[in-house]
């Protein structure tokens, strides 16, 4: 099958793509080629030990980053914390949630995608649309129950994390990031509150328009076609065009924890949600 072949008949023609370039490139992905980690100077040919060592450095990779910076957290939290508290009728009315009923489940499931890869329960999103109509009703009360009582279950936190090499040293855990796979139920159960949350914030007008990706008609193609129009008429209009970029080192597992927490309740989001 050629290329052109490949790209045309897939459904993620993105990721076909980036698989087509990354083969003609020779790159290998794959845990099983990890054959020896050097951390410090000392080397781990040992699987369980090299298990481990990714273990340690993915889970304290953020703190060493904040350490090397030199990061004062009570910076960003007197600041924009302040700023809300400054601002007059910035509160959000307490969010109300709606129960899910057993087809907005059923669609939750549906809109998965259609994966034979698993979690640790070894149920894959396949499985999962297959049986849906079977197991809705008692899923529904799970995903009520769960964010009523504001109690996300601890067995669907568990994840398979599977280190992917990037470039460089192969035997530098710094040149690998992990891709975290979780249970398909727990991806109903994060997509369920994603939904409540996100007719929450859609309901208050709480993000502005400039706010793209991991919103509904706001993907981040439109943002780059943004930037290209203005870019393009200023020229045209013989203007100066100057652009700032930024690349937030492990951004989402920076986030500030504490700081996010304390402003929830500017937003209707504190505490358990109500009926």
């Amino acid at each position: 099958m050629t290329f052109s072949t490949r790209i045309s008949k897939s459904h993620n023609k993105t990721k076909t793509t980036w698989n087509i370039i990354n083969e003609l490139l020779g790159k290998q992905n794959s845990f099983n080629d990890i054959h020896q980690l050097t951390v410090e100077g000392t080397h781990y040919p040992n699987q369980q030990h090299i298990a481990e060592e990714f273990n340690k450095y993915f889970s304290t990779i953020v703190d060493t980053i904040n350490n090397n910076k030199r990061v004062t957290p009570n910076i960003n939290t007197s600041s924009s914390y302040n700023y809300l508290q400054q601002v007059e009728g910035n509160h959000c009315s307490p969010m109300v949630f709606k129960s899910f009923s057993t087809n907005e489940i059923i669609s939750i499931i549906k809109s998965l995608k259609t994966k034979n890869s698993f979690g640790y329960d070894e149920i894959s999103p396949r499985i999962l649309k297959a049986s849906a109509n079977y197991i809705s009703s008692p899923l529904t009360y799970i995903c009520n129950r769960a964010i009523s009582a504001g109690v996300f279950p601890d067995r669907l936190k568990y994840s398979i994390v599977t280190p992917i090499f990037k470039k460089g040293n192969n035997s530098d855990p710094a040149n690998y990031r992990p891709i975290s796979v979780l249970t398909s139920f727990a991806k109903v159960l994060e997509t369920a509150l994603y939904v409540r949350l996100s007719e929450h914030i859609t309901l208050n007008n709480m993000l502005t328009d400039q706010q793209y990706g991991f919103r509904k008609d706001y993907s981040t193609d439109e943002a780059i076609f943004k930037l290209i129009y203005e870019v393009l008429n200023a020229l045209n209009d013989k203007s100066m065009v100057g652009s700032i970029f930024f690349d937030l080192e492990k951004a989402s597992d920076s986030v500030n924890h504490p700081l996010l927490i304390k402003k929830l309740p500017y937003y209707g989001t504190a505490g358990k949600t109500t009926h």
